[in-house]
């Protein structure tokens, strides 16, 4: 059976968890090599994130064809669209008030601390200032688009294909905690401590995808996260 543990206990060649850890590993150390390549070279720099992007989907779908499977498989699917509207709004409408007080608070805080202590937990710099005001530029409106894109990739890759593969190993938690490691772990590519908590909306979204198994509402709850972030840091600094 594919995936099944042998006599004495080695994993099989095609064992899914391992076959997405691998994917994982494979497409890390290429962006990591884009990225110290962007280091010295300024062209590259500007690419790597429409490289990542393009990664993250294109890996997932050519391991899928591997397998007989397409992208409905990994969630990719729009006939739950109902259920993913409602589940990803519901999760934003609790969570994201919930995470602007915290956030407020957050950076309040940030400039009593000690200048080593602020640079392991935030990359922002001096006394918030909280004064909303959305620029009305098409450069605001590349760095919404932008997250859109950035945020049904990796879901496609983390809560779709990379959990997929796992449930075919572990239990659905477990699966979960493990693409949200890798999910965080990840985002270490611009390395920086605070960078790692990106760990616990990853858990939220593991939770959108069980309830529809989709990865619609997950990449959604994702994009819209994103975006208020992004609001929120325009407020703040």
């Amino acid at each position: 059976m594919e995936g099944a543990r042998p006599a004495g206990g080695a994993l099989t060649a095609r064992d899914p968890a391992r076959e997405a850890a691998g994917a994982w590993a494979l497409v890390m150390l290429a962006l990591l090599a884009l990225t110290l390549l962007g280091r010295a070279v300024a062209p590259v720099q500007t690419i790597t994130g429409a490289v990542a992007v393009a990664a993250f989907l294109y890996a997932p779908l050519r391991l899928l064809e591997r397998r007989g499977q397409d992208a409905r498989d990994a969630g990719w699917r729009f006939d739950r669209l109902g259920a993913d509207l409602a589940w990803s709004l519901g999760a934003c409408a609790l969570v994201l008030p919930l995470f602007g007080a915290a956030f407020y608070g957050f950076v309040a805080l940030l400039p009593r601390l000690p200048a080593d202590v602020r640079a392991l937990l935030a990359p922002y710099s001096g006394a918030p200032r909280f004064h909303l005001e959305l620029p009305a530029s098409w450069a605001f409106v590349g760095q919404v688009a932008g997250n859109a894109a950035v945020a049904f990739s990796e879901e496609f890759f983390y809560r779709g294909y990379m959990t997929l593969r796992f449930e075919e190993r572990w239990s659905p938690v477990k699966s979960a905690l493990a693409a949200a490691a890798l999910f965080a772990i990840g985002h270490l590519l611009t390395p920086a401590p605070w960078r790692l908590a990106v760990f616990f909306p990853a858990l939220l979204f593991a939770f959108l995808r069980s309830r529809t198994r989709t990865i619609v509402g997950a990449a959604l709850c994702h994009f819209l996260c994103n975006v208020w972030l992004l609001v929120l840091e325009r407020a703040a600094f």
